[in-house]
């Protein structure tokens, strides 16, 4: 199942306690012009890279089961999209939760890569691509989709930089990683940056923007529908008032070390599904009892452009699908892993 390292967790068997692992939450991304600091375009990123010689590369794997007792088909979604900037390579991750049918989940997850492409590769700010990029979705679900609709949590890494766009329930976190000397020495988790917050109708903030914008919260719902962001719900949306159920993602901003040196990160996306019964620090477990990742760390700063063995990433998407519905989740449950690697060229 999970294996014996998991047995504590599962099964209750006793262990010395973990050292718990400091949790963050990403900064918001500035849409000041010079973007806090950061770049705030995907050409300035591409020049700082040719600048500092550093280059990224992203591993990726997922895992997903539908829901207890198969209500009906599953309506979770992944993104997993390369594209190029000159030689500078980004890469677009996420999940969606569709609801009523898969129709609006199904179609965002191929349309919204390329959209979001396009526009990061004609030099718009990021805070704006991904609001646009949304607003394009939104437009093409209408012409297609009639009730159906999606929550999206999507992420963007280019050279140390990843931005994520949350509308919705979805999570992400970025889970740095000690460099291991040698495949035997394990993985070591240091710090979970939480990249996104839920945008549910019963949150405190959400609920706040909801009544501004002239609608109301009922049993933590909107006209029966929980998550307040969304694309699609097109038939709940033509009840409120515009802007309640809104598609204005929130973007947040994290930066994989300084530079100078190697620096590695484990960005772990889920439907709530997965999140509804997991922690962060049940993640940072989950990633420490899978060993031989640190092989697949080594493996990717040696490859030098070769194949790499994604195996140990595929389980452990696994595990942590496997682990939420242990813990008695009812729900589709969807992880998508990605290992983001930040190398100085000739280290």
């Amino acid at each position: 199942f999970l294996g014996s390292c998991l047995d504590s967790a599962m099964f209750g068997r006793r262990r010395p306690p973990k050292e718990p692992v400091p949790e963050v939450e990403a900064d918001l991304l500035k849409t000041d012009p010079d973007g806090g600091g950061f770049p705030c375009t995907l050409p300035a990123v591409a020049k700082e890279c040719e600048d500092y010689s550093l280059s990224s590369v992203v591993e990726a794997a997922c895992y997903t089961v539908t829901n207890f007792g198969a209500r009906h088909d599953n309506e979770d979604r992944i993104m997993n999209a390369r594209a190029s900037f000159g030689d500078l390579h980004f890469h677009t991750v996420g999940v969606l939760d569709g609801h009523d049918t898969a129709a609006a989940s199904n179609e965002v997850s191929q349309i919204l890569p390329p959209i979001l492409a396009r526009h990061l590769k004609a030099g718009e700010s990021v805070d704006q691509v991904f609001k646009t990029t949304m607003e394009e979705c939104e437009a093409a679900l209408k012409k297609t989709v009639p009730s159906a609709g999606t929550c999206v949590c999507s992420c963007t890494i280019a050279g140390r930089y990843l931005w994520c766009a949350n509308l919705g329930d979805c999570r992400a976190a970025l889970i740095s990683l000690k460099v291991p000397e040698e495949a035997s020495a394990g993985t070591k988790a240091q710090r979970v940056c939480w990249l996104s917050r839920d945008h549910k109708a019963s949150t405190p903030e959400e609920s706040r923007r909801i009544r501004a914008a002239g609608g109301t919260v009922t049993n933590g719902r909107v006209e029966g529908l929980e998550p307040s962001r969304t694309l699609g719900d097109f038939d709940v949306k033509l009840q409120v008032a515009e802007g309640v159920i809104s598609i204005v993602p929130e973007v947040r901003l994290a930066t994989l070390g300084d530079g100078t040196g190697p620096a590695q990160a484990m960005l772990v996306m889920g439907t709530d599904g997965v999140w509804d019964v997991m922690s962060g620090q049940d993640v940072c477990d989950l990633i420490q009892a899978r060993r031989e990742v640190a092989g697949t760390q080594l493996s990717v700063l040696r490859s030098e452009g070769a194949r790499v063995d994604t195996q140990p990433l595929r389980d452990l998407a696994q595990d942590l699908v496997q682990f939420a519905v242990a813990r008695g989740s009812r729900d589709d449950c969807t992880a998508i892993v990605a290992l983001v690697s930040v190398t100085p060229a000739g280290q």
